[in-house]
């Protein structure tokens, strides 16, 4: 086993070497003030026509052979391969730069999924309120998660005769932190508070569903169950904020923030693009996503829903953020 874990950190090394310069992340140094960094360079997997990787010309499944380690998890079955190539989806890039995980298709950025230490932590509370598996030892590699550079493409075979595309250039996460703050003012609003009472039945300005079934609406099934409504007063959950406007959406529980998906402008027609380029353009759907993906971001939509409090409990301060 030791035999095996050495050479494959040997061949690993030797691999990162020779990939170029390292991806450093936007935070080097934790809360405390300790300094903990890794940075690795950008790694290019290539898959062949057999779905089998490769890095740096090195057959991953050679890697296998050699160290003794099963990767076979990493092969791509043939359906993904002729998916990928007849919508020219020529590469897929994943890149951890400290402030989130980013999305590149053939290069161009797509709504990613945003952090920061705060939302870290509080993600990873509400993991273990979940009952999520291993959510201790998921807390405890946290602070690694933002002092992590890595940025790992997955490049497919390409459609015969197709015009090669280019890698995301390195410098792109500059380019979209400058895009992220130029926000434009909603073009519509929507915001309101749901309030439940101790038998679970939700109210809007008072209005209640049995309101709205006095006068001939049937708004459904809206009340939680006294199993959840126990859940919710045992975890001390008084409160959650449901947020999207022209920068992404975002989630708070008891006020506190959890990672958020990031959007704007290009990044949602960018998704629209991709999605039209991978599906079958004549489906109504396309047409549909094509036509409102990009106007997402035009309203700002917020939903504060108030979870009665557990006696005993000191009420947590409930505003929009």
């Amino acid at each position: 086993m030791r035999k095996s874990l050495f050479a494959l950190l040997l061949v690993v090394t030797l691999l990162l070497a020779a990939c170029g310069p390292a991806m450093t992340p936007a935070t080097t140094t934790t809360e405390g003030g300790e300094v903990f960094t890794i940075a690795l360079p950008r790694i290019v997997v290539d898959y062949n026509e057999a779905g089998t990787p490769s890095i740096g010309g090195l057959d991953l499944a050679q890697v296998a052979k050699f160290t003794g380690f099963d990767l076979r998890s990493m092969t791509l079955p043939k359906m993904y391969l002729d998916w990928m190539r007849n919508a020219n989806v020529q590469h897929i890039e994943l890149r951890q730069g400290g402030d989130g995980m980013f999305v590149f298709v053939n290069g161009k950025p797509m709504p990613y999924l945003g952090w920061d230490d705060a939302s870290l932590q509080r993600a990873s509370d509400v993991a273990g309120i979940l009952k999520v598996q291993n959510s201790d030892a998921i807390r405890k590699f946290l602070p690694i998660v933002r002092r992590l550079g890595l940025d790992v493409v997955m490049r497919f075979p390409k459609q015969a005769g197709a015009a090669e595309i280019p890698l995301a250039s390195p410098d792109i996460l500059n380019q979209m932190a400058a895009a992220k703050a130029a926000v434009p003012p909603a073009s519509a609003v929507m915001q309101f508070e749901v309030k439940y009472d101790q038998n679970g039945t939700p109210a809007v300005l008072g209005i209640t569903p049995y309101d709205l079934m006095a006068m001939g609406i049937n708004p459904g099934s809206t009340n939680l169950s006294p199993t959840y409504l126990q859940w919710l007063q045992k975890n001390n959950i008084q409160n959650l904020e449901l947020r999207g406007k022209g920068d992404g959406v975002y989630v708070y529980v008891n006020g506190q923030p959890l990672p958020n998906v990031v959007w704007n402008d290009a990044l949602l027609t960018n998704l629209a693009d991709v999605y039209g380029q991978m599906n079958d353009p004549n489906q109504p759907m396309v047409q549909l996503v094509k036509g409102l993906l990009p106007l997402v971001n035009k309203a700002d939509v917020a939903v504060l829903i108030h979870f009665p409090v557990a006696a005993g409990q000191a009420t947590i301060p409930a505003k929009m953020q």
